[in-house]
C-alpha cells in the first residue's frame, strides 16, 4: 500500500509541474522494466541491419596477463556506426553490466544514427570485459575513480576510429548506471576538454550506486524470505524456460543476463511478486559476476582461493560466491581493498559517497549542458535521490510519471525529447 500511494503522489507532483498528457502504455512500473526497457516503440527509426557497424578491438598493455579462464575476454571491444559525411558523435554508455552489443545499447545505436550521428557504443565498467581490459583497479563502483578509467578507454576508442570518421563536434548519452558514469565523465572532461562535450544527456540515473543496489538487492531478499536456498527454485524456473526459450529460437545458446530474462519472461503471466523477484534476480546475477572477477582480478582470495586454469571446474567457486549481492562486494571486497591500495582506515559511510553524484553537485547544478529525465516510479531511487536530481538539475530535469526503470526510454516521446535537447540544448517534452 505505501509502494502504491508513493507512486501515486509521485504522478500528482509531476502532473503539477508539467502541463502535458503522457501516454505510454504501462502503468506498472514492473511490466514496464521487463516488456518496455528492450521495446522499440517508436516509428522511423532505422533496423539494426539497415545501419553500418565496425567493431573494434583494444589491446591491453598491462602487464599483467588476463587470468587463463577469461582467455576469450582477451582485448577491449566497442562498436562504430559511421556517417559518409561530416557529422557529430556520440558515446552511448551501457547500463549496470552490460556489454558494448547489449540489445538496449543497439537500440540507442540505431537512434542516433538515423538522427544523423556517429554513434560509439561502450560496456558498462561492471561488465567482464571493461573490469579485465579497461579498469585500472578493478574494483568498480567508486564513481570518479571508474570514470578515469571510462574516460581513458574513451579517447582510446575515438584514437582507435578517427582517421575514418568525420566529427564535428562530441556529444555523451548513458542509461542506468551508464547515465551516472556519464556525469561524472562531463565532469572530468570539463577539465580536460579532449571532447569538450556539446550536450549530455542522462536515462534513468542512479544517484547512489549504493543506495540503488540494495533497493535491488532488496526486491529479491523479500520475495525468498531472505533465505539464498530460495534463489535455487527461483533459478530452476528461469533455466527450464530458457531451455524452452533456446529451443524455440533455435539458438545453439544464450548468455544468461538481464535482457534475457526479460525476454524470456516477457510474455510470461507474472504476479506482483514475481516481477519484482525477476527484476532483483537480473540485478544479483550482475552482483555474482562483479564478485567473482573483481575476486579473481585483484588475487583479494576471498573466493578464488586456489589457481584458477582455463579448464577449471567452476562449481566449487560459484558454491562459495553463493549469489553474493552488492552489498558483499562492498563489505568484503572493495572495502578491504581500498584500505589497503591507500594505506589507511576507510569508514564504510566514506566509501559509500564515493558511490553518489554529491561529489560533483556543484558542477551538475551549473552545467548548462547536461540534461537528465528520469521516473516517478523507478524504483532504484528514493524520494531523496529524486529531490537531489529535481534541486540539482532544476529545468534540465525532466520526471516522467510512470516507466519503471529505463522502460520507457524507447517510447517515441522520450526519444524526440532526448533528440531535442541534443540538438537544441531545451528539455521540454515532445510527443
Amino acid at each position: 500500500m505505501k509502494k502504491i500511494l508513493g507512486i501515486f503522489l509521485g504522478i500528482i507532483m509531476f502532473q503539477g509541474v508539467y502541463a502535458f498528457e503522457y501516454d505510454y502504455p504501462f502503468k506498472n512500473p514492473y511490466v514496464a522494466t521487463i516488456v518496455g526497457s528492450s521495446s522499440l516503440m517508436a516509428k522511423g527509426v532505422p533496423k539494426e541491419k539497415e545501419i553500418p557497424i565496425e567493431e573494434f578491438t583494444i589491446y591491453s598493455q598491462r602487464e599483467d596477463k588476463i587470468p587463463k579462464n577469461l582467455w576469450f575476454e582477451n582485448g577491449f571491444k566497442f562498436s562504430l556506426s559511421k556517417q559518409n559525411h561530416p557529422a557529430p558523435l556520440i558515446f552511448v554508455l551501457s547500463g549496470t553490466g552490460a556489454k558494448y552489443d547489449s540489445t538496449r545499447t543497439k537500440i540507442f545505436q540505431r537512434i542516433f544514427y538515423g538522427a544523423g550521428y556517429n554513434v560509439i557504443t561502450v560496456s558498462s565498467i561492471f561488465s567482464t570485459n571493461f573490469l579485465v581490459n579497461g579498469s585500472n583497479t578493478r574494483m568498480p563502483g567508486m564513481l570518479l575513480v571508474d570514470g578515469r578509467d571510462i574516460y581513458h578507454m574513451m579517447k582510446l576508442m575515438y584514437e582507435k576510429v578517427k582517421k575514418e570518421t568525420q566529427v564535428t563536434d562530441f556529444y555523451l548519452m548513458g542509461y542506468s548506471m551508464g547515465a551516472t558514469d556519464s556525469g561524472i565523465i562531463a565532469y572530468i572532461d570539463e577539465k580536460d576538454k579532449y571532447f569538450d562535450f556539446k550536450r549530455v544527456f542522462l536515462v534513468n540515473p542512479a544517484v547512489s550506486l549504493y543506495t540503488s543496489a540494495i533497493r535491488l538487492d532488496d526486491m529479491l531478499n523479500r520475495n525468498i524470505n531472505n533465505n539464498k536456498k530460495n534463489i535455487g527454485v527461483l533459478v530452476d524456473r528461469v533455466v527450464n524456460k530458457a531451455a524452452m526459450f533456446v529451443k524455440k529460437s533455435g539458438t545453439l545458446a544464450i548468455e544468461m543476463n538481464e535482457e534475457t530474462l526479460y525476454k524470456i519472461f516477457k510474455e510470461e503471466p507474472l504476479s506482483e511478486n514475481d516481477m519484482e523477484a525477476l527484476i532483483g534476480l537480473a540485478f544479483r546475477l550482475t552482483s555474482v559476476d562483479v564478485n567473482y572477477t573483481t575476486d579473481l582480478l585483484t588475487k583479494s582470495h576471498v573466493y578464488t582461493d586456489k589457481p584458477v586454469g582455463r579448464y577449471t571446474y567452476m562449481f566449487p567457486y560459484m558454491e562459495k560466491v553463493n549469489f553474493a549481492d552488492f552489498e558483499s562486494y562492498m563489505n568484503v571486497l572493495a572495502h578491504p581493498y581500498y584500505e589497503k591500495l591507500l594505506g589507511r582506515k576507510m569508514s564504510m559511510d566514506t566509501l559509500i559517497k564515493t558511490t553518489e553524484l554529491s561529489q560533483i553537485e556543484k558542477y551538475l547544478k551549473n552545467s548548462k549542458k547536461i540534461a537528465a529525465v528520469t521516473n516517478a516510479d523507478d524504483f532504484i531511487l528514493d524520494g531523496e535521490n529524486r529531490e537531489f536530481l529535481k534541486k540539482t538539475f532544476k529545468n534540465r530535469f525532466l520526471l516522467y510519471p510512470y516507466g519503471g526503470h529505463c522502460g520507457n526510454m524507447f517510447y517515441e516521446g522520450n526519444i524526440k525529447t532526448m533528440l531535442n535537447f541534443l540538438n537544441k540544448g531545451v528539455l521540454k517534452y515532445e510527443d
